[in-house]
């Protein structure tokens, strides 16, 4: 806990980089400039003193820029080799500060040693300007500074004419099963939606998603996108606050994101956001493939156009507005799956403290809830209890709650479920058999839970149809 604790304000302090290390470029340059003036007019070695104290602060500067900068690295989404130069410059920038200041304080009356020491100071200048300007690459993208180059310019610098790195082509998938995840799908939805705020044209938050390491590396908030974790990557959950919300994404103002186009984001970053893989690599399960389809070519903007599971073709009853208004003003997200549909997606991806008590306001629209996520919540079995009475449940997240096999015992009679998660959960492997009993289930995720690894590959022998991921690091 100790550990977690140091290393969440080690990642906080990180964040101070882009401010602490303008210091040591204003003291070092301005100490230059006053060092000029002496070397051009003797009269001025009053200025000796002040450049002393700049040159001192200069170096504790850079250190102290050094450090958070090491702390900012830690959260990763950088080009490992470019990331280790720089810091090995900034290093070097500290390092000659402190040999200027050393021998400026100590040797500034003996000619022979100022000699050698301009020398060290200009190669300081120099060294301080490579390394500000490779940082601001890092930062922005190597082509910041020339993106918006005038053209008359540009050509009489031997440029070639300005590229927008943002345009992608979108393509036609006639087969969504081969469509590369990534480039084919995630991509033209950030292009179309994204890209006017977060490009080579325009840096807002200090976000770009035009260049994928500067989309992993994240923006002067941090990192947008963890690979796996929807519930704690700043992208999705910025997609889902109200459109009210200043920090929702896209703002009100701007074109939002389609249900599908949501739900495929959500989807992506739930399955480790790869951006090699093919939609088929990521094993997405039949309810998921079937929203997935409305990329297809022919496809339209449909979010469910071939549901597999006999709750998207059933007529049920419109849900109660005033309970979808209870649950809002908590901050738990109430959405439809789809397009003129009153089934619901029930999320607390922004309400943590859901717990048992507030659970039982899901039964007031039992009808109409078919995805409902508990991810990270305060329930505990009662809660489950509840669940067991949502008959249209198809999907159900439970990661980080501390639920038990118990609990399962009340999921029994849920036809339709498709999906569960139990990582990170207290169910064992009296839970799985429990599970084995439904017939619409499909995958189960149980990474980090009490399944032992005998109990799991029993479970594959006798339930070859069910997708069940766990294994080597389940805890036993």
């Amino acid at each position: 806990m100790v550990l977690a604790f140091l290393d969440e304000w080690v990642r906080y302090l990180g964040h101070f980089h882009p401010v602490v290390v303008h210091l040591p470029i204003g003291m070092l340059v301005v100490a230059f400039i006053m060092e000029l003036l002496v070397w051009r007019n003797r009269q001025l070695v009053v200025l000796n003193g002040a450049i002393v104290i700049c040159l001192l602060a200069g170096c504790i500067s850079a250190i102290l820029s050094c450090l958070v900068g090491w702390f900012l690295s830690m959260e990763g989404g950088y080009e490992e080799s470019t990331l280790s130069f720089h810091q090995w410059m900034g290093i070097s920038v500290a390092v000659l500060s402190g040999i200027c200041w050393f021998i400026k304080r100590r040797y500034a009356l003996m000619p022979r040693v100022m000699k050698g020491y301009r020398l060290v100071f200009i190669a300081l200048i120099l060294l301080l300007t490579v390394t500000g300007h490779m940082g601001g690459n890092m930062t922005h993208g190597e082509d910041y500074l020339t993106a918006g180059l005038p053209q008359p310019v540009a050509g009489w610098l031997g440029m070639e004419p300005a590229k927008d790195t943002a345009v992608i082509i979108k393509k036609n998938i006639s087969d969504i099963k081969t469509a590369v995840v990534y480039t084919d799908l995630v991509q033209p939805i950030f292009q179309e939606k994204c890209y006017s705020c977060h490009s080579s044209k325009k840096v807002k938050g200090g976000l770009r998603m035009d260049q994928e390491p500067l989309l992993f590396k994240g923006g002067k908030h941090g990192v947008v996108i963890r690979p796996g974790d929807e519930a704690g990557s700043e992208l999705t959950k910025r997609l889902l606050l109200p459109l009210e919300d200043d920090k929702r994404m896209p703002p009100k103002d701007q074109p939002a994101l389609t249900a599908a186009e949501t739900v495929l984001l959500r989807w992506w970053v739930r399955s480790g956001a790869d951006t090699k893989k093919k939609v088929s690599e990521l094993s997405p399960d039949s309810t998921t493939l079937a929203l997935l389809h409305g990329f297809q070519q022919g496809g339209g903007d449909t979010l469910v156009q071939v549901p597999l599971s006999p709750v998207y073709a059933a007529t049920v009853a419109a849900p109660d507005p005033n309970a979808m208004l209870e649950l809002t003003k908590l901050g738990v997200l109430v959405t439809p799956v789809a397009k003129n549909k009153q089934l619901l997606d029930v999320s607390c991806i922004n309400f943590s403290a859901f717990d048992d008590r507030t659970a039982a306001l899901l039964l007031k629209l039992s009808g109409n809830i078919v995805w409902l996520r508990l991810d990270n919540t305060r329930i505990s079995d009662k809660t489950l209890e509840v669940v067991g009475q949502l008959k249209q449940l198809v999907r159900l997240n439970l990661v980080g709650t501390s639920i038990t096999s118990a609990g399962i015992d009340a999921l029994k009679n849920l036809s339709h479920l498709e999906y569960i998660n139990l990582t990170a959960t207290k169910v064992d492997d009296a839970g799985l058999r429990t599970l084995a009993s439904l017939p619409a289930l499909q995958q189960i995720y149980c990474w980090q839970s009490l399944i032992t690894d005998n109990a799991m590959t029993a479970f594959r022998k006798s339930k070859p149809s069910i997708h069940l991921v766990g294994g080597a690091n389940a805890k036993s």
